[in-house]
Parts: structure tokens; C-alpha cells; sequence
């Protein structure tokens, strides 16, 4: 909790989290569309934040120093193994 509120100090809550996560990008240009390795993977936290956006997910990339960190989308798909 510390190593994400020195990132973001908004947020008060960890809702939930995986200890691994592989992020993958839907790619629908051609000649080649489809899912793509993101190259985010690790740890990822569902969190609550003090100010809007009230809701972000973050996966602490343990590839590099480029966490993935966006708000809750309706639109989104996820899929979960």
C-alpha cells in the first residue's frame, strides 16, 4: 500500500489484487489484428482513490519502470484464467 500511495498519495484503498498479471493489447489494424503482449506484467491492484477518478487499476510492471495505470472503463473486456 505505502509503494502505491508514494506514486499516487489519492489513493486510501487496495479492493483487491492478483499477485501476476500479463497485459495483452487488442491490435485491429491489418494486415495482423489481434491480441498483442503488452509487455506489462506483474503484480495488479484494483484501487480506491480519495479524488475522482474513484476507481484505477494498476499493474506494477516488473519489466520496466512504466506501470500500466488506467481508470475503470464499462467497455472494457477482461479475461481472467
Amino acid at each position: 500500500m505505502e509503494a502505491l500511495q508514494a506514486q499516487d498519495p489519492e489513493i486510501d484503498h487496495i479492493v483487491i489484487s492478483s499477485k501476476f498479471v500479463v497485459t495483452y493489447l487488442l491490435q485491429q489494424d491489418p494486415p495482423n489484428p489481434g491480441w498483442r503482449k503488452a509487455n506489462i506484467e506483474g503484480p495488479c491492484y484494483l484501487v480506491r482513490r480519495r479524488s475522482a477518478p474513484r476507481y484505477q487499476i494498476v499493474v506494477k510492471n516488473q519489466l520496466s519502470g512504466n506501470d500500466f495505470i488506467d481508470d475503470l472503463h464499462p467497455d472494457w473486456e477482461l479475461d481472467c484464467q
